[in-house]
């Protein structure tokens, strides 16, 4: 008896599935990259919070450049764009931070109204996220605002 040929099977079977391997490997990137910028925003809000208890800086008004050039300085670069929220700089500064409409970039929130004494300190990173592959964002959508933040008492 002889078998029969089976010529261009595996290439069907990989033309069936590819679709689905390259989605996977896409989301896979995309939430490894989610997750590598949500850390770096994390870290940053940490020492942003930190730098912020160290300097005593209670009589800084906003573009408060120290404070945003030691967060932005813990991320290193990496293509993450952050300034300071603009919403600071109003004569009655906003209580909680504003949301980036552009996509990857990132706003920092620095605790406005920051008196002597035992108090609490936060600064607040927000980062609208954007994935990079058109299917997952067809399937997550197109961005979404990650937030971290970081509060410590100053004792000054």
């Amino acid at each position: 008896m002889r078998r029969r040929k089976s010529r261009g099977q595996a290439m069907v079977e990989f033309a069936l599935l590819s679709g689905l391997l390259f989605l996977m490997v896409m989301g896979i990137f995309d939430f490894g990259r989610a997750i590598a910028v949500y850390i770096n925003i994390a870290e940053a809000a940490h020492e942003g919070a930190r730098q912020l208890v160290l300097r005593s800086n209670y009589t800084s008004v906003p573009p408060d450049s120290v404070i945003v050039n030691a967060t932005l300085a813990k991320i290193g670069g990496g293509g993450m764009v952050l300034s300071e929220d603009p919403c600071l700089s109003n004569p009655t500064p906003c209580t909680s931070p504003s949301l980036p409409s552009t996509p990857n970039t990132g706003y920092i929130w620095i605790s406005p109204n920051r008196t002597t004494g035992n108090h609490n300190v936060t600064v607040r990173v927000t980062y609208l996220f954007a994935p990079m592959t058109g299917m997952i964002s067809s399937m997550t959508g197109a961005q979404f605002v990650m937030t971290a933040g970081s509060s410590m008492r100053a004792e000054y």
